[in-house]
């Protein structure tokens, strides 16, 4: 596979306001096929507007197909 065809996530750790608790942080790169898949989404739905939007529906539906399967 070649790099144009992945994609990449970066995690750090946050300081959680207000705590000392440190959760994670996910940074998504949206390159390549990722971002081509994204824009023809984005493109052709009245529904999503952005990454952002694509991005969330993409992890609930993508959740709830998870979840689905392990019951």
């Amino acid at each position: 596979m070649n790099k144009a065809e992945t994609f990449t996530i970066m995690k750090d750790m946050f300081g959680k306001k207000g705590s000392e608790e440190q959760v994670e942080g996910l940074t998504l790169i949206i390159d390549g096929k990722l971002k081509e898949v994204f824009d023809t989404i984005i493109a052709k739905s009245d529904d999503y507007n952005n990454y952002t939007d694509v991005l969330s529906s993409v992890i609930v539906h993508g959740i709830n197909e998870i979840i689905g399967n392990i019951q």
